[in-house]
């Protein structure tokens, strides 16, 4: 099965110098999603994982929380067993 983009998302990123002369980069909408790098252009690059991690994560835990709260049975088998969900990609776009 080959990778489909869904959707297209943007995140507001914040720079600011640190006092160690690194470049911090903030994502607002995630909290606690920071990176950092020498330059602009590295610190850019690191939030981008940054971000793609924490939705892992956040995505990680909801479907924990899904599979505690739904079960969904097999249509020729009623054994209770749940169906495995399986995230197969996740594309960030700087845009």
């Amino acid at each position: 099965m080959a990778n489909r983009r869904i959707g297209t998302t943007q995140f507001t990123v914040k720079l600011r110098k640190g006092l160690d002369g690194y470049v911090i980069a903030e994502c607002p909408e995630i909290d606690g999603c920071m990176s950092q790098g020498k330059t602009k252009e590295e610190a850019l690059e690191n939030i981008r994982d940054a971000i793609a991690g924490c939705l892992m994560v956040m995505l990680d835990d909801a479907l924990a929380r899904a599979r505690r709260k739904i079960k969904t049975f097999d249509d020729d088998d009623d054994d209770g067993q749940l169906e495995t969900l399986e995230l197969r990609g996740l594309e960030l776009v700087h845009s």
